[in-house]
Formats: structure tokens, C-alpha cells, sequence
């Protein structure tokens, strides 16, 4: 009795763990890396972490939000964030995996702009054009703490793009391969020129408010995020939505 008792409970702990899964809320404006509305997921962060899931026999549910909205419920507990930054403060409520994929933040000016930028401080008095919510850096948001210089935020990069445009911002901060996707879907790659000095190198990363105790998921994560990028599937999924 005690015996099939022990193989009753083991079936059930098998049939538990195979049926968890983790919920991971990623920005719905951001696209390559990701993107989506209702709930469909999409984008290079979305597909990495689909396959890191699969690989631990985990399942994952991808929430596509505002970031803003994402990082409010994050900090709740309501669920794991992908494609997040790190900075001083964010390190001290989460748990932080291996980056996934390192992005390259440049400044975007208008053409005809005589702006020169080589460091921050080459921004001080203007007006730049940020995703709402979001952190780019710690030295770029040490600076606008600082008042170097002022932001208008938004919520799409169309928009940021579209405030340059009109000379409401003197440039807009953007991950280099999301900007070159928005300007050539809207016919503006003309107007506005890249800075070839980046505003910063940042990488991305999936974490969870410590009070989740997710360390456990997170060791699981990094080990598969490991064995893709040794069994080449992991450039693999790069390759196919980064053509630089």
C-alpha cells in the first residue's frame, strides 16, 4: 500500500511540473524585439523565450502590454518581465537572468540638424524624444535625473519620431534596428541621420520581483539560454529577425 501510495505521489509531482508555466510581461510597441496586441505575443525576445521555455520543460505565457503597464504590475508580482534593462534601483526588488541579447541605443536628429554628439554632456539643453516608462541606462538616466537635458515621452517610437520631425524634440534615443524599421516602414529614413557614437550599449534581460522567489526558474532559464547558444540555435533565432 504505502508503496503505490509513493508511485501515486510521484505521478502527481511529474504531472505538476510538467504543467507549470511562468507569465512574462513584454513591451507591445517595441518591435524587432517585441511587439503585439490581444494578447499575441511577437519579436525576437518573444521567440528567445519561447524556446528558453521550451528547453526547461516549462511552460510561458507572454503578455503583450504598455510598459508602463508591465512594469507597474511587475513590481506587484503580477509577473516576470522580458526585454528589461538594468539599472541601481531595479537590481534591488529583482532577480536578474543571463542577458538575452545586448541592444545598441543611438541618437536620431533631424537632417539638417548641426547637433554633434560624442557624450552626454553634448546633449545638455535639449529636448529628446524616450519611450514612456522606460530606463536607458544608468548614466543616461543619471543625466536626465540631473536635468543635463529634458524628455518628451511616448508611447511608440512612431510618435517620438514624429515630434522630431515637427522640431519638438531635437533627437530621439532608440535601440539603432526598432528605429530603422519605423523610418523605413513610414518613409522617413530621409529625413533624420544617425549619430554614429552610441548613447549607450545595454543588455536585455528577463527578471522577477524578488519577493517571488524565482531564483530556482531563473538558474533553469540561464542553463538553457547556455545550451542554445552552444548548440547554435540560439544565433540562429538572431539571424532571423536582426539583418544589420
Amino acid at each position: 500500500m504505502k508503496k503505490i501510495l509513493c508511485l501515486f505521489l510521484s505521478i502527481i509531482f511529474v504531472c505538476f511540473n510538467s504543467y507549470s508555466s511562468e507569465t512574462i510581461g513584454i513591451d507591445s510597441a517595441y518591435p524587432p524585439y517585441m511587439h503585439g496586441s490581444k494578447h499575441v505575443a511577437k519579436g525576437l525576445y518573444v521567440q528567445l523565450l519561447k524556446n528558453i521555455f521550451q528547453k526547461m520543460n516549462v511552460g510561458v505565457v507572454l503578455e503583450a502590454k504598455p510598459w508602463k503597464r508591465i512594469m507597474k504590475k511587475a513590481k506587484i508580482g503580477k509577473w516576470g518581465v522580458g526585454g528589461i534593462y538594468k539599472n541601481s534601483e531595479r537590481v534591488k526588488i529583482f532577480d536578474y537572468s543571463e542577458p538575452i541579447y545586448h541592444e545598441k541605443l543611438v541618437l536620431f536628429i533631424n537632417k539638417s540638424s548641426n547637433l554633434k554628439f560624442n557624450s552626454l554632456e553634448d546633449l545638455r539643453g535639449k529636448k529628446l524624444g524616450v519611450m514612456r516608462g522606460w530606463s536607458y541606462g544608468e548614466s543616461f538616466d543619471k543625466a536626465r535625473k540631473s536635468k543635463v537635458f529634458s524628455v518628451m515621452e511616448t508611447n511608440k517610437g512612431k510618435q517620438s519620431f514624429a515630434l522630431l520631425l515637427k522640431n519638438k524634440v531635437d533627437g530621439v534615443v532608440m535601440d539603432g534596428i526598432s528605429a530603422k524599421i519605423i523610418l523605413e516602414k513610414n518613409n522617413w529614413a530621409g529625413k533624420v541621420k544617425e549619430e554614429t557614437t552610441p548613447v549607450a550599449r545595454n543588455a536585455a534581460y528577463i527578471v522577477f520581483l524578488k519577493s517571488m522567489k524565482k531564483s530556482g526558474v531563473i538558474n533553469k532559464f540561464n542553463n538553457a539560454l547556455a545550451k542554445m547558444r552552444k548548440d547554435g540555435s540560439y544565433d540562429k533565432i538572431i539571424s532571423s529577425f536582426v539583418k544589420e
